[in-house]
């Protein structure tokens, strides 16, 4: 009877969840000789007008304390029937993919790569991007990423997690949900809380698009005080549940910046990992 129910339930769905965009994210990592890979933190592909992919993620991932590109950055591709593999930002540097473009306003940053058929890899088009003009307080939203460093060495699929957008304004996106270190530079989604089809209608937007990504939380600050000398001694740092979120406004206007369109240009055809 067991056997027979669980056949009967193969084609039952347990989430509205498009499951494929989780194939779009990546673990970027630190590849250091003779130490274990390290975690840095998330991105996500996306696809350019040209067919071209960009890996994007916060650009506090990718720099260090001088403000410099990180070296011996590594990004981490899930292969399609298990295991995952970790390709160098060199190796993306020798196929004539360039370095990483930054923001100067916004905590982002982008660099073009290339992945193999046998990657289990999606890219995100420009078409899913939803302008912050559309986004709502209250939407339900999605965190996709690698909280904590949390993902193994074989075929590391993304932590989802879930919130609403608690505002949306001039001043940026804040996300009620809980993100950590890890998550920075993890796709936000907006996702719809039912999908229908069918004859059926709904007044709200019925698919996954792309709300923008996490840089941050904004933590809760708790001085404790001396009562001998009445002077801050000690300041707790507590996780508020809320996160501050880049929009996809301000993704593309990244992406669609002028050097980085005019360095699309020169990415060799036909480019390849093979032989690695």
């Amino acid at each position: 009877m067991l056997a027979g129910s669980a056949q009967a339930q193969d084609n039952y769905r347990t989430s509205f969840f498009n499951q494929k965009w989780l194939d779009t994210v990546v673990s970027i990592e630190l590849d250091k000789p003779d130490k274990d890979p390290m975690a840095a933190g998330t991105g996500f592909l996306v696809i350019t007008e040209n067919k071209h992919i960009l890996l994007i993620t916060a650009k506090h991932v990718v720099l260090n304390e001088e403000r410099e590109i990180r070296s011996h950055m590594a990004y981490r591709f899930n292969i399609q029937g298990g295991d995952s593999t970790l390709i160098s930002d060199a190796v993306m540097e020798e196929r004539g993919l360039g370095k990483w473009f930054v923001s100067g306003p916004d905590d982002l940053a982008c660099r073009f790569v290339v992945v193999k058929d046998t990657f289990e890899a999606t890219a995100i088009p420009q078409s899913l991007f939803l302008n912050q003009e559309d986004v709502q307080a209250g939407a339900s939203i999605m965190i996709l990423g690698y909280p904590l460093g949390l993902r193994s060495f074989g075929n590391s699929k993304a932590i989802a997690r879930s919130g609403i957008v608690a505002r949306s304004d001039e001043t940026g996106i804040i996300a009620d949900a809980f993100v950590f270190p890890g998550n920075s530079g993890g796709p936000v989604l907006y996702t719809p809380p039912i999908k229908v089809g069918g004859p059926l209608t709904t007044p709200l937007l019925n698919e996954e698009r792309l709300v923008g990504l996490v840089y941050g939380l904004i933590p809760y600050l708790e001085p404790a005080i001396s009562e001998m000398t009445k002077r801050r001694r000690v300041i707790f740092e507590e996780n508020s549940g809320l996160a501050r979120v880049a929009s996809a406004d301000a993704i593309l206007k990244l992406i669609t910046r002028e050097d980085v369109t005019q360095f699309e240009e020169t990415i060799p055809d036909n480019l390849t990992l093979e032989g690695l």
